[in-house]
């Protein structure tokens, strides 16, 4: 099984002497395995595309159904916050090699964060609220987002009961529709 993960916690930032401690407030990791063949990476969708959007109850996460695809990215709060802080960190070197390495690391996260995982609806038998979690089968089968963490915490659990269900209600009108 492929795993891939994603780490946006800027360790290599934190271990430079570029950052001082607590200049990177919020570091967010995003890791997703159990998904391969289904799900693949791509541009970040926009919320208003979607027939329903549900955010994680802390508010890191959110999920679009849209005609073709299920989407699992930053929540645009999480990456307005995010942005914030790598632009303040750029902003706060004054050493000229610092500035450099912080500006590179930093261009590079902010093209991860513009990403979301992607799985296309075809290749979903089906969504369901099972104990607490939202559950993705792919046509084979087997679980899509198995195991899809955000700061450590199982996305798949993160959102409320009420918006759960509703998603799965969408997911399934849709799948009726095909």
């Amino acid at each position: 099984m492929k795993t891939v993960t994603i780490g946006i916690a800027l360790l290599a930032l934190a271990a430079s002497p570029a950052f001082s401690p607590g200049s990177v407030a919020h570091a967010t990791s995003i890791h997703c395995s159990g998904m391969d063949p289904y799900v693949h990476w791509a541009d970040r969708c926009d919320p208003t595309d979607a027939r329903v959007t549900i955010t994680t109850e802390d508010g890191d996460v959110t999920l679009l159904l849209t005609e073709r695809d299920v989407v699992m990215q930053l929540s645009d709060r999480t990456l307005r916050k995010v942005q914030r802080e790598l632009r303040d960190a750029e902003d706060d070197q004054d050493n000229v090699l610092a500035s450099a390495i912080v500006t590179a690391v930093t261009a590079t996260v902010r093209e991860l964060l513009g990403h979301s995982f992607v799985c296309h609806v075809r290749d979903l038998r089906d969504v369901s609220y099972e104990d607490g979690r939202l559950v993705f089968t792919g046509r084979n089968g087997r679980t899509v987002f198995g195991h899809a963490d955000v700061c450590d915490s199982d996305v798949t659990r993160a959102f409320s009961e009420r918006d759960a269900r509703s998603f799965v209600r969408e997911f399934r009108r849709l799948k009726a529709g095909e």
